[in-house]
């Protein structure tokens, strides 16, 4: 299981997500308030799951996603976002709902890899279910990339895989 790193400026808080993800069965073995501790903590693991607010004092949940090692997601919670799926990070608007909050973290833990990491092929492969899904359903592109992922925390499998299902069933 991956470890869970827990970032946020308000230390109440912080420590009520702790307490939230511990009750549900989860072990979070870092709580801090900066992203360079983030960071920091992050280079001496191996990989990881990173929740956090989508801006700390010294730089966004973007900026860390950035610069952490392969391996490791982020949970950014946003007062005044969206929701958004964008490389290993994903974007949850407050107030999220629990159980929504809880499967993400918990399908983000159990895989054993980046879950949303791709390679520029599976990111083609992604487009392409998108524009079926657009064409069929009569969506955005945004909406239809939120259907995958939703599709995909539901059944447990990758976007990916979700993705060339779709082709295939199409093409078929």
């Amino acid at each position: 299981m991956k470890e869970i790193i827990i970032a946020y400026p308000n230390k109440a808080t912080a420590l009520q997500l702790r307490s939230l993800l511990e009750t549900e069965g989860f072990y979070v073995s870092y709580v801090c308030a900066t992203g360079a501790s983030v960071l920091n903590i992050a280079h001496d693991l191996h990989e990881g799951v990173v929740v956090c607010a989508s801006i700390l004092s010294d730089m966004s949940a973007g900026m860390i996603a950035e610069h952490l090692p392969v391996g490791f997601d982020i949970v950014a919670l946003s007062k005044n976002g969206r929701e958004e799926y964008m490389g290993n990070l994903i974007n949850l608007p407050l107030p999220v709902q629990k159980d929504e909050f809880l499967q993400t973290v918990s399908i983000l833990v159990s895989t054993r890899s980046s879950f949303t990491q791709r390679a520029k092929d599976e990111s083609d492969i992604i487009s392409n279910a998108k524009l079926i899904l657009m064409g069929n359903r009569g969506i955005s592109e945004s909406q239809a990339h939120q259907y995958l992922q939703k599709l995909s925390m539901r059944s447990g499998k990758k976007l990916v895989e979700l993705a060339k299902e779709i082709v295939n069933d199409f093409t078929d």
